[in-house]
């Protein structure tokens, strides 16, 4: 099983800051795994998010894809996980985890199949999402609507309804 990672990206100083905390993080994790592939797209705000999403997609050729945005944080034993998931050959790998605007305000986050998406007692609730790593020929035909903002919720809720 292959995987392909995709980072969207801006080429401003602060996502390249960004940007080069994230490869610190994932590159040496990449380096254990050569079934993985990290892919970047920087064409700068000229093109919608969506647009950017759809040609990372459609630039490789994984058996596997994953989002990571530029100013997303994962840990060390991300990769570790996703290639355990994806060994048991699944549609999608759902998660759970903690958001933080700027290292503040951490919210933690549920992400699973049948799931709503809405908020309870602080704690976040969401269907499979652009954060998950998503088995390629199951949702390759949904593509991520042209615009800059929300693509990836407006994206979710195609999947979830395929």
């Amino acid at each position: 099983m292959t995987l392909a990672i995709l980072i969207p990206t801006l080429p401003e100083e602060y996502s390249i800051n960004k940007l080069q905390r994230l490869n610190n993080i994932i590159d040496p994790q990449i380096e254990r795994f050569p079934q993985v592939t990290k892919h970047i797209h920087d064409a700068g705000r000229s093109m919608p998010t969506g647009t950017k999403r759809n040609e990372l997609i459609k630039n490789t050729d994984s058996d596997y894809f994953v989002f990571i945005d530029c100013d997303d944080v994962v840990p060390v034993y991300y990769l570790d996980e996703i290639i355990k998931a994806i060994e048991q050959n699944p549609d999608v790998v759902t998660f759970i985890g903690y958001m933080t605007t700027n290292g503040n305000n951490r919210r933690n986050f549920t992400i699973k199949l049948g799931s709503d998406y809405n908020e309870r007692a602080g704690h976040y609730y969401r269907w499979p999402n652009h954060l998950c790593v998503f088995k390629r020929s199951v949702v390759e035909s949904v593509k991520f609507p042209d615009i800059w903002q929300r693509e990836d919720y407006e994206w979710s809720k195609r999947v979830r309804d395929k």
